[in-house]
């Protein structure tokens, strides 16, 4: 399972678990056990540079048509273009300081050039790398990731 690497740091792995094929945070599909992390070798937790990781499960994850398949992961050189629609999912809370979310949520976003991405997160004194992916609704506002969610 692919998660981002600042969620499970400093976690023993046995304190998480995943629940496999719902879109319901507490109920339906199958719970799996976590044994292991796998922390990308070069995440800074810093800069969030790298902010990748696996998740080892316990036990055999059963793929089932829509509802559980293995994820497709991009080659070190694909290159994904500007204003491409991409997905963000996520339980997180759907207003600040609300609660988490009972269903799975997602919206639809668009890449954002990189540079175009540095130059703005630059002046809040954030660095955008090339391991990084940007997006949103530029200029527009009003689409993100429920809070509390990190999407890889």
């Amino acid at each position: 399972i692919v998660t981002a690497a600042h969620c499970p740091i400093g976690d023993s792995a046995g304190w998480w678990s995943a629940r496999v094929g719902s879109t319901n945070a507490h109920s339906g599909g199958t719970v799996h056990g976590i044994t292991s992390f796998i922390i990308h070798p070069s995440y800074n937790t810093r800069t969030l540079d790298n902010d990748i990781a696996v998740m080892r499960t316990s036990s055999n994850i059963n793929y089932i048509n829509n509802a559980v398949r293995p994820a497709s992961i991009a080659g070190a050189n694909y290159n994904l273009g500007d204003n491409q629609v991409v997905w963000a999912a996520g339980w997180g809370t759907t207003s600040a300081g609300g609660s988490a979310s009972e269903q799975l949520r997602h919206v639809q976003i668009w890449t954002v050039n990189q540079n175009v991405c540095a130059q703005r997160y630059a002046t809040v004194g954030d660095t955008i790398t090339a391991n990084m992916l940007c997006s949103g609704w530029l200029d527009v506002g009003g689409r993100d990731a429920c809070q509390g969610e990190s999407l890889v």
